[in-house]
């Protein structure tokens, strides 16, 4: 928190630096209408704001779109975890040989060689 504080602080202090730099009035000239004495400092602070604002009206839709796909994948991967975990369970409940064949060595009367 103490450095947000500290950030803030010096984002303010150059803020007044650039203002008192740049304090010249200047004209306007957009299309047809003609803007007299207008300070840089205001005209060039409200490109900056008017440009993060299209921006942000730019990619919003498209972060809200992510963010929708992010939460679809979160659900998908706990229910694909689910299933692996019951899967898992349902292994270690049944027994098998090591090769995965059940061998009988009771059966004496069914062998193959006979004496």
């Amino acid at each position: 928190m103490q450095l947000i504080v500290v950030i803030l602080l010096i984002l303010a202090v150059l803020l007044v630096i650039f203002t008192l730099q740049n304090a010249m009035d200047i004209t306007l000239n957009i299309f047809f209408w003609e803007i007299k004495d207008a300070p840089l400092v205001l005209v060039l602070l409200s490109c900056i704001f008017l440009g993060y604002l299209i921006a942000a009206f730019y990619f919003y839709p498209r972060l809200w779109k992510v963010q929708r796909e992010y939460k679809q994948m979160l659900k998908f991967n706990s229910e694909l975890q689910e299933l692996h975990q019951m899967n898992d369970t349902e292994k270690s409940a049944e027994e098998s040989d090591p090769e995965g064949i059940e061998l009988d060595d009771d059966d004496d009367d069914d062998t193959f060689f006979k004496d």
